[in-house]
């Protein structure tokens, strides 16, 4: 299932309630769940490594009521809608939770926003959505922030080693945005074809990240 299936995400105090849920999807009490996180925490990997090993089918967040039933009976009650919290129909949310509930389903919801905070207008779906379970991924700890470094670097082709990823993850905010504004600078920098990264060039993408990072703040 590759590094980003639930049974094989590195788990650190910042994440460690989330990998237990989706790995006990079978346990859902309600049958559904909402994976939360910040932007870049992983989500959308995330759901899809458990869409594929739970057999389940990915269901835009704006489908009708019909064809998320029909989804629904297709994949054996086991869905994954990302990006959730947004235009999201709410007759057909409140249709798969109610199928997932009745039927023994497992639906699986991502957004960046807990279920409570989502803008609705449905009393029923508001009560089913406050009743949801929640798996936070928080932001990562220094252990994780190493892991998401070094994986960016790999989606780029690039290789950061250890002692250059533990180094970073003592000196950036441990935030998912810091460690994707790193990898940005290390890509505007770096000369193609030159592996390892270096210290050097890692100290040099960190200082770049960390001037943009507090200019931002001080707008």
């Amino acid at each position: 299932m590759g590094e980003r299936a639930p049974d094989t995400l590195l788990v650190t105090q910042s994440n460690r309630d989330a990998a237990t849920l989706l790995t006990d999807w079978r346990a859902w009490p309600t049958g559904a769940l909402a994976l939360v996180g910040p932007p870049g925490s992983g989500k959308t990997h995330l759901g899809l490594a458990w869409a594929l090993e739970a057999g389940a089918r990915q269901l835009p967040a704006n489908a009708s009521a019909d064809m998320a039933a029909d989804l629904f009976r297709e994949a054996g009650g086991r869905l994954f809608i990302d990006d959730a919290y947004q235009a999201f129909d709410e007759p057909m949310v409140w249709r798969v939770l109610d199928l997932a509930r009745t039927s023994h389903g497992a639906v699986l919801l991502a957004g960046a926003k807990p279920p409570q905070q989502w803008s609705v207008h449905l009393p029923d779906l508001r009560s089913r959505l406050a009743a949801l379970p929640v798996a936070r991924l928080n932001e990562p700890d220094e252990a994780l922030l190493a892991v998401v470094l070094q994986r960016l670097c790999r989606e780029q082709f690039i290789y950061l080693r250890d002692d250059e990823a533990r180094y970073l993850a003592q000196r950036l905010p441990r935030t998912f945005a810091a460690a994707h504004a790193w990898a940005a600078a290390l890509d505007a920098d770096l000369v193609r074809g030159a592996k390892p990264v270096s210290m050097k060039a890692a100290k040099k993408a960190l200082e770049k990240a960390m001037t943009g990072w507090n200019e931002a703040g001080d707008d």
